[in-house]
Parts: structure tokens; sequence; C-alpha cells
């Protein structure tokens, strides 16, 4: 069974080259083009992992990790080109159960 990543990157040439790279590598993605509904749909899938950007429209990678983790402890990187010590410490607290 091929892990299922999960990539939630609204740069649709970043999400296309993390989809490529991943597929090539035996994993099997998902990579949506809209994230209105994502949260609800996380509940019901099977995923090992979620790739998450922090700047996306309408909402941030921020606010999504702490939903999901309402409700699930599936593992989260963000990928992002925030490169500030303050994007890092927010990552790693909006990771936190």
């Amino acid at each position: 069974m091929k892990a299922k990543i999960l990539i939630v990157e609204d740069d649709p040439l970043i999400r296309n080259e993390l989809k490529i790279l991943l597929e090539s590598n035996g994993y099997e993605t998902v990579a949506p083009d809209n994230f209105s509904e994502i949260t609800a749909w996380i509940k019901t899938a099977q995923l090992h992992l979620i790739l998450l950007d922090i700047k996306l429209p309408g909402t941030s990678g921020f606010s999504l990790c702490t939903q999901i983790r309402t409700f699930s402890n599936i593992p989260i990187v963000f990928v992002t080109s925030c490169n500030t010590d303050m994007d890092e410490l927010n990552s790693i607290m909006h990771g936190l159960k």
C-alpha cells in the first residue's frame, strides 16, 4: 500500500512539482486546487501526511492546522517561502495538540 500524501498548496507550479516528485518516488498524492471544504474532506480521507502551505487564499495554513489538530494527529509539514523565526515558531506551536 502506497503512503497517501495531501498537498495543500495554492501555487499550481509548486503543487504540480511536488505531485510529480512524490509520485515518481512511489507515493500516492492528492493535490486539490480548491480548499474551501478541505477540513471536512481530511476527516474522511485515509492520509499519511499533509504538506501544507502557510499562505492560502481565504485562510492560512496555521488556521487549517489548528482545525486539523482538533480531530487528527496526522503529520503535517509546512511547505512555504515564509522564512522568519516567527513563522517557524508559529508552525511548531500550531502543530502541537
